[in-house]
């Protein structure tokens, strides 16, 4: 099975790579270094994970005002961390906490 047809199996989390990045890359997930083809495949300008990576929740104005007081359950914000060592014209570059896009749901025909 190709690369391509692994990465169309099923459900995936996707992170956009930064703009110009080149390769090598280096990914992390939580600072434990991943491997390409086994932890995630590169598609395009994209890195796509197979194993469920969780996506850090978006906050209503309620939740940001009792978090800036100092109240607040902090287990409800933890997320995934995606960090990226890569080339840009021959220089080594990095990024951290890069956007985690959840699979989405296909649309159902009526």
């Amino acid at each position: 099975m190709s690369e391509r047809e692994n990465a169309d199996a099923g459900p995936f989390w996707s992170v956009a790579l930064p703009e110009r990045a080149e390769p090598p890359f280096e990914v992390f997930v939580n600072s434990v270094q991943q491997a390409e083809g086994t932890d995630y495949v590169l598609e395009g300008r994209w890195l796509r994970f197979r194993r469920p990576l969780t996506v850090m929740p978006r906050l209503s104005s309620w939740q940001k005002l009792v978090l800036s007081l100092g109240i607040g359950v902090y287990k409800d914000l933890r997320a995934d961390t995606i960090d990226l060592q890569y080339m840009v014209d021959g220089k080594v570059r990095s990024a951290s906490g890069l956007t985690v896009i959840a699979p989405q749901e296909p649309l159902q025909a009526e």
